[in-house]
């Protein structure tokens, strides 16, 4: 028993230590500019599309664990199932976010609500009612991602991964979109809390 006790001892010994020397730095402020590939699956029988684009996101955060967010991007599909639509969205989506902060490694979970404008191009060679609208629509987002911790100032986030659902109008005809985005990017740190 002695032995073990002696041969244990500075192993543990060593592990706090390891341990304590980890510090984990909460920002004030942390502001991401992340690329983003959307899987876009509109309802009423029309095919599924890829979308690519960009948004930033501005988390401000409360303590070490919860942070309020805002996400604000846009994606854009130019040809859609070989026709000509030009589809333009953009999301602007705000919510709570909760961290599960380590030294370097900050997985996350967050759930945003907001809208979405909704737009697609009118191409005069190709006659289609569904061409040249416009509207706003209510559009929420579920997901999380991770962001590793380079230093104070500088993160790198791998992968963020989001189901975004919009309610396209008319509402009374059940059109629920459901679309399914892929992001990565840098993240800026501001501040100490």
């Amino acid at each position: 028993m002695k032995l073990r006790v002696l041969l244990f001892t500075p192993l543990f010994a060593s592990a706090v230590v390891a341990t304590a020397q980890e510090t984990v730095v909460t920002p004030k402020v942390e502001a991401g500019l992340n690329y983003s590939f959307t899987r876009v699956n509109p309802p009423a029988g029309f095919g599924a599309y890829n979308a690519n684009g960009g948004f930033g996101d501005v988390e401000y955060n409360v303590n070490k664990f919860f942070g309020a967010v805002a996400d604000l991007g846009a994606n854009y599909a130019g040809t859609v199932n070989g026709l000509p639509y030009n589809n333009t969205s953009f999301e602007y989506l705000f919510g709570p976010r909760i961290n599960l902060r380590h030294a370097r490694w900050n997985p996350y979970v967050q759930a945003l609500f907001g809208g979405q404008r909704f737009s697609n191009g009118w191409n005069p060679a190709f006659f289609d009612p569904r061409t040249g609208t416009s509207q706003n629509n209510f559009a929420m987002s579920f997901g999380g991602g991770l962001n590793y911790v380079v230093n104070d100032h500088l993160a790198l986030r791998p992968f963020q991964l989001d189901y975004v659902g919009t309610r396209l109008k008319p509402a009374s005809a059940g059109y629920t979109q459901n679309d399914l985005r892929y992001s990565a990017g840098i993240v800026f740190r501001f501040g100490s809390k």
